[in-house]
């Protein structure tokens, strides 16, 4: 079983004032990378398939894991976000406004360290038609991990950052208490250990933060957010640690 660490990695400076918290589109795609994903560096849009977290052109390799295995991810996700008003698709949006989740592939085919499991840019806020990677092959073939690590990213690309409690999805392991859900409650952020939040303050409301983003089917306000600067919040296994 691997046991995750979270590393906090700055890719971009500077203050972003008064963007808006409510996403622009609610449509979450799932990209199994069927016949594998080529991702370029730039500006994260998940239209074009660039990304800030890559240095130059890359390829990730397909879900390796099967039919079954991936269905049983996205079952899993789409009741994750069942609350929200989020549309969690394995339909290519193509130049539609999406969020996209790539779940295939290793770190190393990104130019990442090995055991990486996930990354996602955080801004604090809304990253618009922001892509994230749930690194399917390096988790191996177990739907829940994998889909707390993509919904996790999800919540990255929105505004949200890791918590401590085990329960909450952006709780810091994968594993742990289960069934994972979105908490509404104050939540101290952290990973290994507690600590002030990256976006401000000291505990996070994940289900009121993503009510922001996402609102309830039928809708719930919007609000402002600060960005504090474009971050990559990684996940990678610990030295030494292994299934």
């Amino acid at each position: 079983m691997l046991r995750p660490m979270r590393l906090v990695t700055l890719l971009i400076a500077g203050i972003l004032l008064g963007a808006p918290a409510r996403a622009a589109t609610t449509v979450i795609y799932l990209n199994r990378c069927a016949a594998g994903c080529t991702i370029t560096p730039g500006f994260d849009d998940s239209r074009t398939d660039t990304s800030s977290i890559v240095s130059q052109t890359q390829v990730l390799s397909a879900f390796g894991h099967g039919d079954t295995s991936f269905a049983s991810v996205l079952a899993c996700v789409q009741s994750l976000f069942a609350p929200f008003d989020a549309d969690v698709t394995d339909a290519d949006p193509g130049s539609a406004d999406h969020f996209e989740i790539d779940i295939a592939g290793t770190p190393q085919q990104l130019g990442l360290q090995a055991g990486v499991l996930d990354i996602s840019p955080l801004t604090c806020s809304v990253v618009s038609n922001g892509m994230a990677f749930a690194f399917a092959n390096t988790i191996g073939d177990d739907p829940q991990q994998i889909c707390v690590a993509a919904a996790q990213t999800v919540g990255n690309l929105v505004g949200l950052e890791f918590v401590t409690p085990s329960c909450d999805v952006m709780g810091f392991s994968l594993t742990g208490c289960q069934p994972k859900g979105f908490l509404d409650e104050a939540s101290q952020c952290g990973d290994t250990t507690p600590h002030a939040c990256i976006c401000g303050g000291t505990t996070q409301n994940s289900y009121q933060r993503l009510l922001a983003t996402l609102p309830e089917p039928d809708g719930a306000a919007a609000g402002v957010a600060a960005v504090l600067g474009l971050a990559a919040l990684v996940r990678r296994s610990a030295p030494g640690r292994g299934r």
